[in-house]
């Protein structure tokens, strides 16, 4: 991902840099067959800070907005 810089937080509890995406770019071995991002070949990194560790990330363990449907029902 490209970013550009959109703001800069400094407070006395808290200093953020957010940035503004403007260009995303991906292998075409992570791709489908229209161009979509297939997380489970993506093998993405992932910080945590307050585990102090890094983590590889592609499972798929749930479908979105259908997860809890039927806890719903209960």
């Amino acid at each position: 991902m490209e970013c550009e810089l959109a703001e800069v937080i400094n407070t006395e509890n808290m200093y953020a840099i957010v940035g503004r995406i403007v260009n995303t770019q991906a292998e075409e071995a992570v791709l489908d067959e229209k161009g979509k991002v297939v997380p489970e070949k993506l093998n993405s990194l992932i910080f945590d800070q307050f585990q102090h560790g890094y983590y590889i990330c592609g499972e798929k363990v749930g479908k979105a907005w259908n997860a809890g449907k039927d806890l719903m029902k209960k």
